[in-house]
């Protein structure tokens, strides 16, 4: 039997209009269990990286930084709200499952330490033995516990995350840079410009792009691009 994400694919029966973007990371990271476990924990990586990205946009997270994987993850728990309502301890649980949750951190941790390895993920020589299918299992199974979990808080309660996207004019430098690569929209007589466009209809297309370019800048100016 092909194994199966079933929290993931789950998750994405529950919410399928917001699912569209998690489903390749899903049959990506199950393609590789099944046939190239090698692959494995690049998928895994890039799975939780993708949810990392995804809520950090929703709740007003600077991913711009250089930063490590652990502590993006540890942020991410730190900003999301466990608590539970009608429950007189609401804010109690809230803590609690907080502190779980960054007890796993330590296994995102040695998540990125394997990654890290050459050969694990990248690098290695020919013939290096490396992740076999017991492996990729054990990882799809943490992969698709945490993530499942981190994003089905997140989606239920979308009150959480109103208004707390960067605005637009955060922006200004990237979105400058965005203006001059790409040439104006003209919709019948409106010109748009495709920095707008992006921010509006594909944030995290915009947030992608706008890291790498964060990325590549000196210091001084790529801390001008920190949202308030």
């Amino acid at each position: 039997m092909a194994y199966s994400l079933q929290l993931l694919r789950a998750l994405m029966v529950a919410h399928p209009d917001q699912a569209g973007d998690l489903q390749p990371h899903v049959f990506a990271l199950e393609e590789a269990i099944e046939t190239e476990p090698a692959r494995c924990v690049e998928r895994v990586r890039a799975l939780f990286e993708a949810a990392h990205i995804t809520l950090g946009l929703k709740l007003g997270l600077d991913f711009s930084a250089p930063e490590e994987f652990p502590k993006r993850n540890s942020r991410v728990i730190k900003t999301l709200d466990f608590s539970i309502d009608g429950h007189p301890e609401a804010k109690k649980i809230n803590i609690a499952i907080q502190k779980l949750l960054g007890g796993i951190n330590g296994t995102i941790g040695a998540l990125a330490e394997l990654s890290n390895i050459p050969g694990m993920r990248h690098g290695g020589a020919f013939g290096w033995a490396t992740l076999e299918r017991q492996h990729a299992v054990m990882l799809g199974g943490l992969c698709d516990t945490l993530v499942s979990f981190l994003v089905d808080i997140a989606w239920k309660r979308p009150a959480l995350l109103e208004g707390k996207r960067p605005s637009y004019d955060d922006f200004a430098d990237f979105n400058v840079y965005l203006d001059d690569e790409n040439d104006e929209v003209e919709i019948a007589g409106s010109k748009f410009l495709p920095s707008r466009i992006l921010y509006t209809l594909d944030e995290l297309q915009y947030e992608a792009v706008r890291l790498e370019w964060t990325a590549d800048q000196p210091p001084a100016q790529a801390g001008e691009e920190t949202a308030a």
